[in-house]
């Protein structure tokens, strides 16, 4: 049989220049660099957000013989990734490798690094710890238009401002068309840093260089199969070898070799540390994360008071444990494994809606009043909204973090057609200027467009189990703003 002479070319080239870097980055363009196919790395991995079917079951996920994991944390200058703390946690427990990514949108680039770090340090990670990655910036295209205001400089600043906070050179996630059409062929912000680069359905072609180098982590798949999701999933192959991998994330270069002791080997892993009331710090934010993610609503302070007291044991009792309040190794290891599979109670606060499911404009009030939505604007009533409405928006604010101004609620002068109208308290409308632009921003960043209503634009999603559709509606008489329905 006739062999691929580039293909042995390639492989020769990698074997000689791959330990020189440890990303594993070869310095090859042209014809050559287009030669392997995924098949022929053999270091995999995975990355995944809310998008993905949760829960992920991360320890089938490493047994697959996946090894690193990268987790959507944050998106722009607000948005946090519900999933991510979990799914960060557990990867890592599971033995992937694994760092968080962060999705570049609208806001200047130190802006969003502020955003980034925060969120991630919250989580408890610092790109130090045994297992860490080093953090991702996501460069590509929303909806096929570049991000507002992006270009070389405002990247620049997100990696300085990100590669100062945690002493490591972070991966640029980012295509040679992103570079060329958003970036306008200007991309010496990325020198030195490892490129991710996306290129599906290719066969054999690799994903073509940037700035005239090549990739370290290849995205082959969107559509990807791995045993412990269920769904679709994205796919990578890592062009260096698993040792070198390891090395990058503070691990010993194999499973069963101790790493000789030195001053720059980081300490072993820690177990997880017993919280309890008075505690404070990353870990206890990093538990506050974990809470949320299963149904609870906290603030996630870093504070263990009375309502992260409270939602332990709340947590403890519905999983079997005994309820003392205090995390423990075997709370960790039932927050880390996932949400539960039953359902949250509601938040102490949260007055309950009378017999037929309907509140009050009182009890609407309270319940939004005690999430920081303030009072609906002008003449706005919440007399007999559906107590899933009103659960529905207080979880459009947790989840996206944005001001919510209602504008619309069951008060007259709206259509009265179908089931799900304004009146029978399935319906509210939001503001879409000024404050509202952040909910904009997140609706179309992250929710799934569907198929237009007549000729408003239309997005679907899940609200902590709360169905909603998202209608960006434009009436002729004027006043655009969101008409959302909630099921």
């Amino acid at each position: 049989m006739r062999k691929n002479v580039r293909n042995l070319l390639v492989q020769t080239l990698a074997a000689a220049t791959v330990a020189a870097g440890a990303y594993g980055v070869v310095s090859v363009t042209g014809d050559v660099a287009n030669a392997a196919s995924p098949s022929s790395y053999g270091v995999r991995g995975i990355d995944t957000s809310h998008h993905n079917t949760h829960p992920i079951r991360w320890s089938t996920v490493k047994a697959s013989g996946e090894s690193f994991a990268f987790h959507k944390a944050t998106q722009g200058a607000r948005y946090r990734d519900p999933k991510f703390a979990g799914d960060f946690a557990a990867a890592l427990r599971a033995g992937l490798m694994a760092a968080p990514y962060h999705f570049y949108d609208t806001g200047t680039g130190t802006a969003q690094a502020a955003h980034f770090i925060r969120t991630v340090k919250a989580a408890g990670y610092d790109a130090k710890r045994p297992g860490q990655l080093p953090p991702v910036v996501d460069l590509e295209k929303l909806d096929g238009r570049c991000p507002a205001g992006v270009n070389n400089t405002e990247v620049a600043a997100f990696l300085a401002k990100t590669r100062q906070a945690f002493g490591v050179t972070p991966i640029v996630y980012i295509s040679k068309d992103f570079a060329d059409t958003c970036l306008r062929g200007k991309t010496t912000a990325l020198a030195n840093h490892p490129l991710w680069q996306p290129r599906y359905k290719s066969g054999s072609k690799e994903p073509a260089p940037v700035g005239g180098r090549s990739w370290s982590i290849w995205q082959y798949t969107e559509h990807g199969a791995v045993p412990g999701i269920t769904g679709d999933v994205d796919r990578n192959v890592y062009k260096g070898t698993l040792p070198q991998l390891r090395r990058l994330a503070h691990l010993a270069p194999t499973t069963g070799q101790p790493t000789p002791p030195s001053d720059s080997t980081p300490a072993p892993a820690k177990p997880w540390p017993v919280l309890k009331a008075g505690s404070n710090g990353t870990d206890v934010r990093t538990a506050q994360h974990l809470l949320n993610a299963a149904g609870h609503r906290l603030d996630a302070d870093g504070v263990f008071g009375p309502a992260t007291t409270s939602a332990v044991k709340a947590f403890q009792t519905r999983n079997g444990l005994e309820a003392d309040g205090v995390v423990g190794p075997n709370t960790w290891n039932k927050l880390v494994a996932g949400t539960t599979t039953h359902t949250p109670s509601p938040a102490p606060s949260t007055p309950a809606p009378s017999g037929n499911g309907k509140l009050t404009q009182r009890q609407a009030l309270a319940q939004l009043a005690a999430a920081g939505i303030k009072r609906p604007v002008g003449r706005t009533s919440l007399e007999g909204v559906r107590a899933r409405t009103i659960q529905g928006v207080i979880a459009l604010k947790k989840a996206s973090r944005c001001t919510i101004v209602i504008t619309g609620g069951t008060e007259s002068g709206h259509s009265t057609k179908g089931t799900y109208s304004h009146s029978g308290g399935y319906k509210l409308d939001l503001r879409t200027r000024d404050e509202g632009r952040c909910v904009t921003n997140w609706i179309k960043n992250t929710q799934r467009k569907g198929a237009p209503r007549g000729r408003d634009a239309r997005w679907y999603g899940t609200l902590n189990g709360v169905s909603a559709e998202f209608v960006y509606e434009v009436p002729r008489s004027g006043g655009v703003h969101w008409d959302i329905t909630f099921k």
